[in-house]
């Protein structure tokens, strides 16, 4: 897993508040010696910086690997249980083996559904 939290260690030196208030050469106004063109190129930095974390966080979100955002986040539902784990039991149908219903599990009512059916069908000669 690649997204991980700003801090401010990881922006303070390109913080726009850092540049000085207008461009200036070396050393005359006491400012960082940076051109127009520079400041403009620093005051981009940090919108950049943000733009490339957001896409790593994007790239996380999608990724179908064991080290993606969705492997690493616990449902709950046991101690190792994952939102890709519960991404895979809805594809492959096993989220009714363990979601609640008034009758034990998703499955074990359905399966008792069905019994019942039968058995009116049965009844009805169907």
């Amino acid at each position: 897993m690649k997204a991980k939290k700003i801090l401010n260690d990881d922006i303070a030196d390109i913080l726009i508040s850092s540049l000085p208030t207008k461009p200036t050469t070396p050393s005359f106004y006491g400012g960082k010696g940076l051109s127009a063109k520079e400041m403009k190129e620093a005051f981009d930095k940090l919108p950049l910086y943000i733009i490339e974390r957001f896409n790593e966080l994007l790239d996380d979100i999608n990724s179908d690997g064991d080290d993606s955002l969705c492997a690493s986040i616990k449902t709950g539902i046991t101690d190792s249980h994952t939102l890709k784990n519960l991404f895979e039991d809805i594809i492959s149908g096993t989220l009714s083996s363990y979601m609640g219903s008034p009758n034990g599990t998703l499955s074990e009512y359905l399966l008792s559904l069905r019994e019942d059916i039968d058995a009116i069908k049965a009844t009805l000669g169907l």
